[in-house]
């Protein structure tokens, strides 16, 4: 026994002098902490790929309780170091760290940035040395992640030497090793290993009294090691015959449930499908492993209840899932699918009658970020934020809606047109004339402001002063001079000089326009379509632009319809009188246009030189009213500056 523990000493020594070698990069305080400590996880960056990094985070890879688990974690730099106070799980046996910074990522090399923990009996954490054998053989086990650098993997002798010392150090977790100590065993794949195998299944057969788990071990070693359907066969009929209510029934049964979402055929098939599953089936995250090998997603059970329960106007069945959702991921799709397409894409319910469902989630997500450590579960909260302010502002509450808009502010930082709108309206609802003010200024001086947003700031720049003089000149004062020499490096660099062909089309008028008639002017072509809403989401800005250029016959503008199914003559024509657009409009109606321009995606903006040829084309619009403008704008400058 003497020399067994000797050994293993020896080899614990080893590895202690391993990760010793990383401890001037990466260091616990305490050095020796228990479960549930709370911990200083420091990393020197100095000498390693991150040194210049402006921002460091990291992904914390834990094996608790046999499972491997991950967090994500934010360091922030004091002196010269980061740091990150992280609360231990209970069982938490190996933690690996991966330092990251925008695409940049440290994982130690050969070494790694692991940790092995110590129990409060003095013992290695049950698992930890397991945990550390597998951590580095990846290729090896099936399901573990593979976060280590390749220059740390092990061979499968190494493995199988941790697993022994895991039951030096804890000889009742016997079984929870076999698997790892089997998959090496297999893949040395010799007749002597293979032989070590089989005399060792036989030997954990006859042990009395095995528990369900022990025998689900054992099986899934023939079954996904081994592929003996036979004895994986008679296994599988024990378990169900001796634990006909045990795990492994609940596990197929679950499985089964499942697969009766993804079968069905209509929508109330599908819904009764995944209530049902959610009914027999509550959440629980001890069988997450198990799902997430299977593809059992609770994520897709919640979103199928969440659009058919808001599409059929249930709030009660609404209410009583998603307020109970789970895992806190779920959320994410819950809120796109049943809030943001038919609130803000499909505008298919008005504000009033998607706020009850949007109390629902927001009561569920702030259960999740005050009751959970990890950033996680906060920054979900912030991302819905600005939904959440809108639909509040739109009903007109805005003391409700100024707390989630000013929580989505302290991240923005007014770089978001359409958050920027959201705040401004909840100030403006409270009446908080000082607030307002200073968020319209900042947000126009970062070129982040909606029409309403550009409106209101000239409106009470009129009431202010009982007139319109010198507003363009407050205007002109409040402009960011970074951001406006960025619009011109932007601009300059989005410089082209291409053909684009030729074309003739009717407006809305019935008069024709041709384009190589246009030569001598600066020609804007905006391509959109009735059904895009972020091409009309755009409109606003380009009629500021149009607007600068009104007087000017040197330049023109262009918005050709495309992509539709049929004529929409009589409903541009509509659409531009009833939102006071001047613009005019050419009629793309068999898309030959915007196929011989390369058009794919819309919107897309086009801006052709005095000489015919191409030199701006952009896709897309971002949200903000009056950075568009002003790109437009400068693009058109520039190309009046060449003449």
């Amino acid at each position: 026994m003497k020399r067994t523990w000797n050994t293993l000493a020896v080899a614990l020594l080893i590895s202690g002098s391993a990760m010793a070698q990383q401890k001037e990069l990466f260091t616990v305080i305490p050095q020796f902490p228990k479960e549930r400590d709370t911990v200083q996880l420091v990393y020197d960056a100095r000498t390693t790929v991150l040194k210049d990094a402006p921002a460091i985070s990291a992904t914390l890879t834990g094996f608790q309780d046999f499972k491997w688990m991950q967090d994500q974690l934010k360091f922030t730099k004091t002196d010269s170091l980061w740091r990150a106070t992280y609360v231990l799980p209970p069982n938490l046996g190996l933690m690996n760290l991966v330092f990251q910074s925008d695409s940049l990522t440290d994982n130690g090399g050969e070494q790694t940035y692991s940790y092995i923990l110590t129990a409060n009996d003095g013992r290695q954490v049950s698992g930890g040395m397991l945990g550390w054998g597998m951590l580095r053989t990846p290729n090896i086990v099936k399901g573990v992640p593979y976060v280590v650098d390749t220059a740390s993997y092990k061979t499968d002798e190494i493995l199988l030497m941790w697993a022994k010392y895991e039951l030096q150090y804890h000889p009742e977790n016997r079984f929870r090793v076999l698997y790892a100590a089997a998959s090496a065993l297999k893949h040395m794949n010799t007749e002597e290993s293979l032989g070590k195998l089989q005399k060792e299944l036989e030997t954990l057969q006859q042990i009395p009294n095995l528990r369900e788990e022990d025998l689900v071990e054992i099986f899934r070693v023939y079954k996904e090691l081994l592929q003996d359907t036979v004895k994986s066969s008679e296994l599988e009929a024990q378990i169900r015959q001796q634990f006909p209510n045990g795990q492994y029934v609940n596990d197929q049964q679950r499985l089964a449930d499942f697969k009766r979402i993804q079968e069905a055929k209509t929508d109330d098939e599908r819904r009764n499908a995944a209530t049902t599953f959610i009914d027999k089936h509550p959440y629980k995250e001890s069988e997450a492993a198990f799902n997430d090998a299977n593809r059992i997603s609770y994520i897709s059970a919640y979103w199928i209840i969440s659009v058919y329960t808001s599409m059929q106007k249930d709030l009660a069945a609404y209410t009583k899932y998603i307020s109970q959702a789970a895992p806190y991921e779920s959320l994410s799709n819950v809120i796109y699918r049943s809030l943001d397409v038919p609130y803000i894409s499909q505008k298919s319910m008005g504000a009033a009658e998607i706020l009850p469902y949007a109390r629902v989630v927001m009561d569920r997500l702030n259960y999740y970020k005050d009751n959970f450590q990890g950033d996680k579960y906060a920054s979900l909260y912030y991302i819905n934020a600005p939904l959440f302010a809108k639909i509040l502002v739109d009903n007109k509450l805005f003391d409700e809606a100024f707390v989630y808009a000013a929580a989505a502010q302290s991240n923005a930082s007014y770089e978001n047109a359409d958050l920027n709108d959201t705040y401004v309206r909840s100030l403006e609802g409270q009446g908080k004339d000082k607030e307002l003010l200073m968020a319209l200024e900042k947000s126009y001086s970062l070129n982040q402001s909606s029409t309403y947003m550009l409106d209101l700031m000239k409106s009470l720049y009129v009431a202010r002063n009982k007139s319109e003089k010198d507003y363009n000149s407050y205007l002109a004062s409040l402009k960011n001079a970074d951001k406006g020499k960025e619009l011109k490096e932007k601009v300059q660099k989005l410089l082209i000089d291409k053909e684009i062909a030729d074309f003739e089309l009717l407006d809305q008028y019935g008069n024709k326009v041709k384009l190589s008639e246009q030569k001598g002017k600066v020609v804007v072509l905006d391509f959109w379509a009735s059904w895009c809403a972020p091409c009309k989401g755009a409109f606003p800005g380009m009629k500021l632009a149009v607007e600068h250029f009104k007087n000017d016959p040197n330049v023109a503008f262009f918005f050709i319809d495309t992509q539709e199914k049929k004529d929409m003559k009589e409903y541009v024509t509509n659409y531009m009188k009833e939102n006071d657009y001047p613009f005019t409009v050419l009629l793309d109606s068999d898309n030959k246009v915007s196929k011989a321009s390369g058009v794919g995606p819309i919107p897309h903006k086009m801006v052709v030189g005095p000489n015919g040829k191409l030199r701006f084309s952009e896709v897309g619009y971002m949200g903000s009213t009056s950075e568009l403008a002003d790109e437009i704008i400068e693009m058109v400058n520039v190309l009046k500056a060449e003449k």
